[in-house]
């Protein structure tokens, strides 16, 4: 691991801090570049990226704080000392950034669904890159295991390198959304009986993939805080699995009771099929034995 990329004198630059000027650096590009495609003014564009990014380190820094609150007490610096104590949640920084952006978009009167699904194109390879930063800097680490284990600094058994699981896993997501941006609309089931489909397709597909992998890794670490028994990274990984798939639901514009009484339909015509199947089998069977057991007595009687 290399927590520190190099030392000159008093002047220390982090791995970490290294990465994570690279995934704001990529990521602006990319939400740059979908913004410009989208006709968004470049000034509304970076003004928004950096007024996000803000809050969602101020979200991710608050929450982390509340959850370890026995770490900082009630110290405000321990609360702003990044080195001293580093650590964010990702989620209340996911929280805060789209609370503010959504109050961007009412403000300049953007649209705030196509503006997020921009967002979340740059922000899933953001988080590729930072998680690898992660792992150069030995921080986000698995459980202990036996087997395909790296030392980090500060343990002295083996631990998983979950930080390999959540750079494949938002690497793949950013493909996937970069991939069906220009396929979505298309998706019958998805834009239903409209003209054209509803923007807000990638933002919830983001949710729900996002969920999914917060489950995946939830499997190789050891959870720390827990919510009636469960670990909260796994009830997070279902609420958001259960609100991008209801988000996707609602922006398709299809109605709860037209899908309920096809599937109604779909379940009553296989109950009676199934019905009459059994019918006709147990009369063939029936008389199958009726036809075997009139030879048999014929046989007896001769």
């Amino acid at each position: 691991m290399f927590p520190v990329l190099f030392s000159l004198g008093p002047i220390t630059i982090y791995t970490f801090g290294v990465f994570a000027l690279l995934a704001f650096f990529f990521g602006t590009f990319i939400i740059w570049k979908r913004g410009r495609e989208a006709n968004f003014a470049e000034g509304e564009i970076f003004d928004s990226v950096v007024l996000v990014t803000l809050s969602g380190l101020v979200g991710a820094r608050i929450t982390y704080i509340v959850l370890n609150f026995e770490r900082f007490g009630f110290s405000p610096l321990l609360w702003i000392s990044f080195l001293r104590v580093p650590g964010l949640m990702f989620y209340g920084g996911l929280v805060g950034g789209v609370v503010v952006g959504w109050i961007i978009c009412r403000r300049k009167r953007l649209e705030f669904f196509t503006a997020s699904d921009i967002a979340v194109t740059g922000l899933s390879l953001s988080q590729a890159i930072g998680w690898l930063g992660a792992f150069f800097s030995g921080f986000g680490i698995g459980k202990a295991v036996d087997r395909f284990g790296l030392v980090f600094p500060g343990f002295t058994e083996p631990r998983f390198p979950a930080q390999f699981v959540w750079v494949f896993g938002f690497a793949l997501i950013f493909l996937f959304l970069w991939k069906v941006e220009e396929r979505y609309r298309m998706f019958d089931w998805y834009r239903g009986k409209r003209v054209t489909a509803e923007t807000g397709f990638l933002f919830f597909s983001y949710l729900a993939l996002l969920g999914i992998l917060q489950l995946l890794v939830a499997l190789f670490v050891a959870p720390s805080v827990y919510l009636f028994r469960v670990p909260v990274e796994v009830v997070v990984a279902l609420f958001l699995f259960g609100l991008g798939m209801g988000g996707l639901y609602v922006r398709s514009g299809r109605e709860l009771s037209q899908d309920g009484a096809v599937l109604a339909a779909f379940l009553g015509g296989r109950g009676r099929s199934g019905m009459v199947w059994l019918k006709q089998g147990s009369r063939r069977l029936r008389r199958l034995l009726g036809k075997k057991g009139k030879v048999e007595s014929d046989k007896r009687k001769l």
